[in-house]
């Protein structure tokens, strides 16, 4: 580890310096586009926020633009991942019987109160906080990146982003991507990864910031937030970059055994333990008793915007620091975030529509939606408290995963498709009767603003650029589509008097079989879908694991 010896005083680290670019775009799911962030002048004012992506509905202006976020949303097909852990550790983790399932509330907890290593009290919840096999651990790869790196980087392979014509330090995409490198190098051995994932901590540490002996990595440029909120001036910092960057810390220390990550680990995780000041670096402050790690913390005086998945992202770093150290600061202070994240779920969601992306602007979350599904499946699997499933399977309801690709199946009849405005206004229509049973491609499946149901955005054929809805044993995705696994497997009790299960093909022919299973009878099941467009349910254990039964056939536990 090359890290600057010279000890800087509280405020900039020494200088340094800024490298020609070699490439464009970031790694998907590791950080910024180039150009991606607004970069202003001194003084300028912040411009209104150039056009998003196309979207098939959402009001103009009203969704979040990841363009001008810190980082993109989590790979589409990350909620449907499923992870292969043994049997034995999936049972050291999964409860034997409904009664031992852990199930908290909304507003439970205690209050902590100030002490001499955390002083600022927050309400907080005891979780159980649990080690997880690496296959369930916040950042898991199946695949490693290629090692032909096409991101934004400097002559040293250093993450950068370009914007204004200038080239920047991201400490959100130089932490995601070590990450992801460390994972790359588990997969594969290659030291050549590992090397990679190094040069990005050491830019890191080489470029902090301090505030007595806690470490802080500073943003150089003008940003105005969300492309026209506040205007922040550099230097700024970010709550999600302090815990992105300690949990690159932590596993580097892991991997190498190198007592220096394990120094900037601790000097990062003290960052934590300061309260918020005008005027310094923070990035953890209290809102109505409850803790938040502030992704976006403004620079000159104590705001921020709450952004939810942000905060859990920041959160998975005091759980990498709390399975290195067992410290208990850590632990208190995960179980006050984690507390956060269950609390104000309510208050983020919109009810049969996509999550908002922060409290203070409730600005729609647009993809990361889907996002806040993820990180709660993952929450639950960190804690097995079923609150955190239940969580993820309200915002699975109100607005299904993005990026289901799939043929979607008309029988025989007449179907109409139509087109809508951003607000759900029928802008116009098409009919077609078929004599048999046909198909037409979609590139998605959702919801419409001001319209009942799930409609497929479809792509090809008589329908293309119009919208289809969602109708039982009529037009539906083949097979399985909108997977969303738990990570582990949940329990519940069988609802009908007797249960019957299925399996599917890719063509989407369904077979069913007894199961032998009656009204109250336990079960577990590890995954939610739709399959031929009615949702599902996969058992996990016992002689029919792997089948599907009815979404309504399951009561889980609570």
């Amino acid at each position: 580890m090359k890290i600057d010896d010279t000890t800087p005083d509280e405020g900039r680290s020494p200088a340094w310096s800024r490298r020609s670019v070699l490439g464009t775009g970031l790694v998907a799911g590791t950080g910024l586009v180039a150009g991606a962030v607004p970069v202003l002048a001194a003084g300028q004012a912040a411009a209104a926020p150039s056009g998003s992506a196309a979207q098939w509905v959402t009001p103009t202006g009203s969704i979040i633009d990841p363009r001008h976020e810190l980082s993109p949303p989590l790979p589409d097909d990350l909620i449907g991942r499923a992870p292969r852990v043994s049997g034995s550790r999936l049972r050291a983790l999964t409860p034997d019987r409904r009664s031992e399932v852990e199930s908290s509330s909304p507003g439970e907890g205690r209050q902590f109160s100030p002490s001499s290593t955390i002083p600022f009290s927050f309400r907080y919840d005891d979780f159980a906080v649990r080690d997880l096999p690496v296959e369930l651990r916040p950042y898991y790869r199946s695949s490693p990146l290629p090692l032909e790196d096409t991101g934004t980087r400097d002559t040293s392979g250093v993450r950068m982003m370009i914007t204004g014509g200038k080239m920047y330090d991201h400490p959100v995409a130089q932490a995601q991507y070590g990450i992801a490198l460390l994972e790359s190098h588990r997969l594969t051995g290659n030291v050549e990864y590992l090397q990679r994932a190094i040069k990005q901590a050491e830019r890191l540490v080489n470029r902090r910031t301090l505030r007595g002996t806690a470490w802080f990595f500073p943003y150089d440029f003008n940003y105005a937030l969300h492309a026209v909120h506040d205007l922040f001036r550099p230097p700024w910092y970010s709550g999600m970059a302090q815990g992105q960057a300690l949990s690159l810390f932590v596993r580097l220390h892991e991997v190498t055994g190198n007592s220096a990550w394990r120094t900037a680990a601790d000097a990062t995780f003290a960052s934590f333990l300061l309260p918020p000041v005008a005027g310094k670096p923070w990035g953890v402050w209290v809102v109505d008793g409850l803790l938040w790690l502030e992704e976006y913390p403004h620079p000159e005086i104590v705001r921020g915007d709450r952004t939810y998945n942000g905060h859990t992202f920041a959160a998975y770093g005091l759980w990498d620091y709390w399975r290195l150290t067992g410290s208990a600061d850590a632990k208190i202070l995960l179980q006050g975030a984690l507390t956060t994240a269950r609390d104000v779920y309510a208050a983020i969601r919109n009810r049969s529509w996509r999550s908002k992306y922060c409290l203070l602007h409730a600005k729609d979350s647009g993809n990361y939606h889907t996002t806040h599904s993820i990180q709660h499946t993952q929450l639950y699997a960190i804690t097995g408290d079923e609150y955190f499933a239940r969580i993820a399977d309200v915002y699975y309801t109100d607005f299904p995963p993005i990026g289901v690709k799939a043929n979607v199946r008309m029988t025989a009849g007449t179907h109409t498709a139509y087109k809508f405005s951003s607000t759900g206004s029928a802008l116009g229509s098409r009919s077609m009767t078929l004599t048999r049973n046909s198909t037409a491609p979609c590139t998605d499946r959702l919801r419409i603003s001001g319209r009942s149901g799930i409609w497929y955005a479809i792509s090809a054929g008589t329908f293309a650029g119009y919208h289809l809805q969602e109708t039982r044993g009529a037009r539906f995705a083949i097979g399985v589509n909108a997977g969303m696994t738990y990570l582990l497997p949940r329990l519940g009790t069988v609802v009908p008097a007797s249960l019957t299960s299925y399996t599917i093909d890719s063509n989407g022919t369904m077979v069913s079989g007894a199961t032998g299973l009656v009204a109250g009878d336990p079960v577990s099941f590890d995954m939610r879908a739709v399959l031929n467009g009615v949702e599902h349910y996969r058992l996990a254990g016992g002689d029919h694991a792997g089948r599907w039964v009815g979404y309504s056939a399951i009561k889980p536990a609570s």
